[in-house]
């Protein structure tokens, strides 16, 4: 660890920030001296504290539950507040930090997540229990619960690119539908919803969704699951 530290003295993360404000956007560079364990969060919130009061961002628990701090690093989704930004910083250059694609941006990082929870909502995205369930499958259960690991942080949905298609609902929610589709105690017509509703046959299987998501729901994989059972 000494050693690190000693590489690293005086060394500066650079960043290439996409801002947008009041209808305008540009890029604007900012240099953050480097801090042991440091992540993108921290330097976020350096700027913010004591160079640009301005910068805007969005973050909550600080460990990678919440999901609201995924950004765009180098063009690829990440959670702020896990990604260490010592490889960057030995590396050198430039890090190019935007908000996440295939929303839109309400002022600098953040960006307007309203239309996922408001196709939530009509889906009706919880258990809604037709019978007491006193037993699930173990096989079952262990399914469940890996595809319920979804934080809701988007990634997925900023690297899709057939989200594009506003018909397509994308992985987060197919996700979703094959959590409760397995559930013996939702109540729910979970493939029709997939299907017919949110046009689960135009994935493109690219797999972009597997790779973006940070803890490995792997919504493409669950994609493929839930076409066998429309097949069934």
């Amino acid at each position: 660890m000494g050693f690190i530290f000693l590489f690293t003295m005086g060394m500066v993360l650079k960043l290439r920030l996409k801002r947008y404000q009041s209808g305008k956007s540009w890029y604007q560079n900012f240099e953050v001296p480097y801090e042991e364990g440091m992540t993108f969060l921290r330097a976020f919130n350096r700027i913010k504290e004591e160079i640009d009061e301005s910068f805007s961002f969005r973050h909550f628990c600080r460990a990678g539950i919440c999901g609201t701090c995924s950004v765009l690093i180098n063009g690829f989704p990440k959670l702020a507040c896990k990604e260490q930004v010592l490889p960057y910083v030995v590396l050198g250059g430039e890090v190019l930090i935007e908000p996440l694609k295939n929303f839109t941006v309400i002022k600098d990082l953040v960006i307007d997540s309203e239309p996922v929870v408001k196709r939530i909502k009509e889906f009706h995205l919880w258990i809604k229990e037709k019978d007491q369930v006193l037993k699930i499958d173990p096989q079952i259960s262990k399914k469940i619960e890996d595809a319920a690991d979804c934080i809701l942080c988007l990634a997925c949905q900023a690297y899709c690119p057939q989200v594009l298609d506003e018909n397509y609902a994308g992985p987060l929610f197919f996700a979703k539908f094959y959590r409760y589709a397995l559930d013996p105690r939702d109540d729910q017509d979970r493939l029709s919803q997939a299907v017919e509703q949110s046009k689960l046959m135009y994935c493109l299987s690219c797999n972009k969704c597997n790779n973006a998501c940070p803890k490995e729901v792997h919504p493409a994989t669950l994609i493929r699951e839930l076409m066998t059972f429309q097949k069934a």
